[in-house]
């Protein structure tokens, strides 16, 4: 029996100075709103001399992967019906 799941995908970079330091990805499934976060640091040299931005650029991603998370949570609230 097939069985499919719709998810949505989100997927970020982390850009210092035109280089792309860091890439960042997420898929979250919209039956459960079960998420998985990714992230890959593709310069190092960069990375070390631009810790702090980049975390923070993978700290804005997850709010936005939190952000869809919290919108599927509303979403099915809404279509339950109360009892």
């Amino acid at each position: 029996m097939l069985k499919t799941t719709k998810s949505i995908s989100l997927s970020g970079q982390s850009i210092v100075n035109g280089t792309q330091v860091a890439n960042f990805s997420a898929n979250i499934n919209s039956d459960n709103g079960s998420s998985n976060i990714n992230s890959n640091i593709m310069n190092q040299t960069l990375y070390d001399a631009n810790k702090a931005e980049v975390r923070k650029d993978l700290a804005d991603f997850n709010t936005a992967v939190y952000e869809v998370e919290d919108q599927l949570d509303a979403e099915s609230a809404a279509e339950t019906p109360a009892e």
